[in-house]
């Protein structure tokens, strides 16, 4: 008798494809739960997994007090050592994960999926996590190389938007309304040039010293867009202050406009995520009629990494 199919969806918010996991070496396949779906996982595979995600929360807490100054000797020792231990993790995770990243993006042959995972986002996150920090064992330190390297180390909290639903949520937010964001974001540049511009031309014989050039202009134009308004550059000619006035008045409609298309994408967005909950329900409900036991989940957004046992 053929060997059961267990099929399981995995695509991290933007990859639908099937895993069958009769045809996947064991080894592989929790090695694929750990890093992806570690509630699914056995028990190491998941400690492995969980294991990663304390790491990557440790990383951003050390990372935050390793920048203060003053630290002791014994400190900096010690922080020194965890970070050497972090990079030696980040680097055996990312080997690990190209090794299943034929299973992370099934739609595409092993090779093809292993550039895929490489030259995604997430993927050059993975590597600027450890890469950097390794370089700098081989390589005679100075303090700007230090501080790159310091500043580098932040990449690692980014990892942590693997395992949060929120982040995942945006980013697909982002990816399906690209194009609206995109065309908002173009009219508040067009603005902010228009305005600094302007207000350049109205203020720099008043106040040479202030309104010195065309950035200072865009300057204040981008605190009064965006309603931040320091007070350091304030126009005080009559012309000037009508410029001003106005571009107040159009940067309260123009700047919710952005806010408007997130709103909206997050409300379809959790709309699609209800109505994939029902439809992993009803799957649920037919699991026992289908004739190969088959069990398919799709997008983990509403229930992230769901897998039908």
């Amino acid at each position: 008798m053929a060997a059961k199919k267990n099929r399981r969806s995995q695509s991290s918010g933007r990859i639908r494809h099937t895993i069958h996991t009769a045809h996947v070496p064991i080894s592989k396949r929790e090695a694929f739960y750990a890093l992806e779906n570690p509630q699914a996982a056995k028990a190491f595979a998941k400690f492995i997994g969980y294991f990663l995600f304390v790491l990557i929360v440790v990383n951003a807490i050390v990372v935050f007090f390793s920048a203060q100054p003053g630290l002791d000797p014994v400190t900096s020792s010690v922080i020194d050592i965890f970070f050497t231990f972090s990079t030696v993790c980040f680097a055996l995770e990312y080997v690990a994960r190209i090794w299943i990243a034929d299973l992370a993006y099934g739609n595409c042959t092993p090779t093809q999926a292993r550039i895929r995972y490489i030259t995604s986002p997430l993927g050059v996150v993975d590597l600027l996590a450890f890469l950097p920090s390794m370089i700098a064992w081989f390589v005679p330190m100075g303090q700007t190389l230090r501080t790159v390297i310091n500043l580098v180390r932040l990449v690692r909290v980014i990892k942590i938007s693997r395992y949060m639903r929120g982040l995942r949520t945006i980013g697909r937010v982002l990816v399906m309304r690209k194009h609206e964001i995109a065309a908002a974001f173009m009219v508040i540049m067009l603005l902010i040039l228009i305005s600094s511009v302007l207000m350049y031309e109205a203020e720099h014989d008043a106040q040479p010293d202030k309104f010195s050039s065309l950035f200072t202009g865009m300057y204040w134009a981008v605190t009064t867009i965006t309603g931040t308004g320091y007070g350091d550059l304030v126009p005080i000619t009559p012309l000037g202050r009508f410029i001003g006035s106005i571009i107040m008045l159009l940067a309260v409609a123009v700047v919710a406009i952005p806010g408007g298309i997130f709103s909206a994408g997050f409300v379809a967005e959790y709309q699609n995520a209800n109505v994939r909950k029902i439809e992993r329900k009803l799957n649920k409900s037919n699991k026992n009629t289908a004739p190969n036991d088959q069990a398919e989940s799709d997008d983990q957004d509403e229930d992230p990494d769901q897998h039908d046992e």
